[in-house]
């Protein structure tokens, strides 16, 4: 049985030159989902308010079943990478996302 992963509930998001308005998105274990849309549609703001960046002023992020909506980016367990590579322009997306878990893996072992 697949399950739900990720599950938007009536998102609402204030930026105040930008309003991301009643989004809902749900996303089973396992599914690959792209967003497509113009410049300033809200894609990137959509993701950032996922990974903790923005408060919503409605609505829910649920995880695997769990309400992050107001947890702290740190405390999600959930990231973004950016595709013009902001992080480090040398490595690929995988060498990225690989770098950060190192460093987590390497604290955990530390402790």
């Amino acid at each position: 049985m697949i399950s739900l992963f990720l599950n938007i509930k009536d998102l609402s998001v204030d930026l105040q030159d930008f309003h991301l308005q009643n989004v809902n998105l749900k996303v089973k274990e396992g599914d690959y989902y792209v967003l497509i849309g113009p410049t300033g549609s809200g894609k990137s703001v959509l993701l950032e308010t996922i990974a903790g960046f923005y408060k919503p002023y409605h609505g829910q992020i649920l995880l695997e079943g769990n309400d992050i909506t107001p947890l702290n980016p740190e405390d999600r367990d959930i990231s973004i990478v950016y595709q013009d590579y902001v992080l480090f322009p040398h490595m690929d997306v995988f060498e990225n996302i690989a770098y950060g878990l190192k460093k987590k893996i390497k604290a955990i072992n530390h402790c």
